[in-house]
């Protein structure tokens, strides 16, 4: 997995934060309507992912075309947006930008969380959650699906910058986890094109697919890994994989919850080898597989193992 990228930027001129924009694949030209226009920004990311919190000064317009899919969470006192069939607010909600769909943004000071994922991973999510190898992934509109899903996707925005921002941010596991989160939350949130109908499987191939992913899992865990990952290893799609748990593991987990417990096992089984006057802390233990909150991890823990991590750690 590529490594982590952190850029903090703040510039007044157009021009500059034409450059920023382009070096994430988003082409858009900007245009101040008076002088007190600047921008502030914070970027954190890799190949994949990028989470930006930017902060604009000032009334503006921005018109242009995208390479990724772009989803922004703005607050502020205007964000109108316009493209060839669709226009909207986006204080109302986040706005999808994707490829081939060229906007205008009239907005006035704001502070946003913006989401990019390139399309060639979010392409290769969707082959493998929904089963549609050879279909482009293309979206029906710029508005999410309905009010909970926009209110799911702020959810998963706020949770995006809390964790790109923190030291977890850091391990590959953490920004594998959050891009598929984040990838499948986008093809969730906004109405697709084309039909999420899945392919169907026997039991006796379920029953193949469900240790296959299990021994993958297991073998792996350490790794910056994801589901999707899995469902590739047992050739099958992430819905299927889930039917798959769901029929065929005892406790009727589902894959991602069956990775989270084989990584807090290997988790406890560092703490327990760790020795803390050597450096060893629980939250570098927890960041180190996957998990990137400790109060969380902390939580997990203990009602897993009924003590606290730092216990076992100092033990």
């Amino acid at each position: 997995m590529s490594p982590r990228f952190h850029h903090e930027d703040t510039v007044r001129e157009p021009e500059a934060v034409t450059d920023l924009f382009a070096q994430l694949g988003v082409r858009f030209s900007f245009d101040p309507a008076g002088p007190s226009f600047s921008y502030r920004e914070t970027r954190d990311g890799d190949e994949s992912l990028t989470v930006a919190r930017l902060a604009m000064g000032g009334p503006f317009s921005t018109w242009g075309d995208t390479e990724v899919f772009g989803v922004v969470e703005v607050r502020g006192a205007c964000y109108d947006w316009s493209t060839s069939d669709e226009q909207g607010s986006g204080l109302g909600g986040p706005v999808l930008f994707r490829p081939g769909h060229p906007a205008l943004v009239v907005a006035g000071p704001l502070e946003a969380t913006n989401v990019y994922l390139t399309a060639g991973v979010l392409q290769e999510i969707a082959d493998t959650v929904y089963g549609i190898e050879g279909t482009p992934v293309a979206f029906a509109s710029s508005r999410p699906a309905g009010p909970a899903l926009a209110h799911y996707w702020s959810g998963l925005a706020r949770w995006a910058a809390e964790t790109s921002a923190s030291e977890a941010f850091e391990e590959p596991v953490v920004r594998a986890d959050l891009t598929r989160r984040l990838a499948v939350g986008m093809l969730e949130c906004f109405p697709l094109s084309w039909d999420r109908e899945l392919r169907s499987l026997s039991m006796a191939a379920q029953g193949r697919r469900y240790r296959s992913a299990v021994a993958y899992f297991d073998d792996n865990a350490q790794r910056p890994i994801t589901v999707e990952d899995a469902a590739r290893a047992a050739n099958t799609t992430t819905a299927a994989l889930v039917r798959a748990f769901r029929a065929h593991h005892p406790l009727g987990l589902t894959p991602a919850a069956y990775l989270r417990r084989v990584r807090l096992a290997g988790a406890h089984a560092d703490l327990v080898a760790g020795d803390p006057t050597a450096g060893d802390t629980v939250a570098a233990v927890a960041a180190r597989w996957g998990f990137a909150h400790p109060g969380r991890f902390a939580a997990a823990y203990r009602a897993t193992y009924g003590v606290a991590p730092r216990r076992t750690l100092d033990t």
